[in-house]
């Protein structure tokens, strides 16, 4: 099985987190356009939005296609 781990995939302006995924279900998660100047609180948002996402699906680390958390 596949360990679910946390991974940042884009940053705004080489900085700020913008997007980042779960690596064993391939969700998306994406930074609020309010937290684009501050990447602390950014990192922050998607780590949060991690840790309360569940995995789902029975194929675990195939990609299926895109799957993201709505900005809040």
């Amino acid at each position: 099985m596949v360990e679910r781990s946390f991974k940042i995939l884009q940053r705004f302006g080489n900085q700020v987190p913008s997007m980042a995924s779960c690596s064993r279900c391939h969700y998306k998660f994406l930074t609020p356009s309010k937290l684009q100047r501050d990447p602390i609180r950014a990192e922050q948002y998607l780590r949060e939005k991690f840790g309360l996402h569940e995995c789902k699906g029975e194929t675990l680390g195939d990609p299926v296609g895109p799957r993201m958390i709505r900005r809040t």
